[in-house]
C-alpha cells in the first residue's frame, strides 16, 4: 500500500524523465514501469537518510538507457518507431522552428562545462530540487544555488548568440 503510494506520487516525474530521454511515450511508460519494479525490489538497499525522488531517477535513467541500448543491439532504427505526435493546431513551420530552438538549447547545454551541464540536467530533466541537488553531489546548497546562476547564465549567453 505504501509503495503503491509512492509510485503514484513519483510516477509523473519518472514520465517525464523518460519521455525526454526516450521520445516515445510507449517505451518511456514500459521504463517507468521497470523503474517502479526494480524500486521495488531493491527498496531494502534504499538508504532512508537520503531523498527518494533521486534514487528512483538514476533507476529510471538506467532503465531508458537500458531501453536505448536495447534498440540498438536489436537493429532498429528510428524509421522503425512510429512516434505519436499531438496535433494541437501548430503550422509546420512553428513546429520546425520549435524543434530548431530545442537542438539549439540541447546543444547549448552540451557545452557547458561538466559540472553546469551537470547540475542544470539534475535540476530541469530530473527536477531535482536545490537541497536534492546538494545532497547529491556532497555541496553545500548555497553553491549549487551559484552554479545554477552561473549555468544558466551561459546558457543565455551562448543562446542569444545563436538564436538571434
Amino acid at each position: 500500500m505504501a509503495f503503491e503510494l509512492l509510485s503514484d506520487m513519483y510516477r509523473p516525474v519518472l514520465m517525464s524523465l523518460a519521455l525526454r530521454m526516450l521520445r516515445n511515450p510507449d517505451d518511456a511508460n514500459d521504463a517507468v514501469q521497470d523503474t517502479l519494479v526494480k524500486a521495488f525490489r531493491a527498496i531494502h538497499d534504499f538508504d532512508p537518510d537520503r531523498p527518494l525522488k533521486p534514487w528512483l531517477c538514476r533507476i529510471c535513467t538506467n532503465c531508458c538507457v537500458d531501453a536505448v541500448r536495447s534498440r540498438k543491439r536489436d537493429g532498429e532504427s528510428l524509421d522503425q518507431h512510429e512516434y505519436m505526435l499531438a496535433d494541437d493546431g501548430e503550422s509546420v513551420d512553428a513546429t520546425a522552428s520549435g524543434s530548431i530552438r530545442e537542438g539549439q538549447v540541447m546543444a547549448a547545454i552540451e557545452r557547458l562545462p561538466d559540472k553546469y551541464r551537470r547540475i542544470i540536467v539534475m535540476r530541469h530533466f530530473r527536477h531535482m530540487d536545490v537541497n536534492e541537488i546538494a545532497d547529491e553531489l556532497h555541496k553545500p546548497e548555497g553553491t549549487i544555488k551559484s552554479w545554477l546562476f552561473r549555468a544558466r547564465a551561459m546558457l543565455k549567453k551562448d543562446l542569444q548568440l545563436v538564436l538571434n
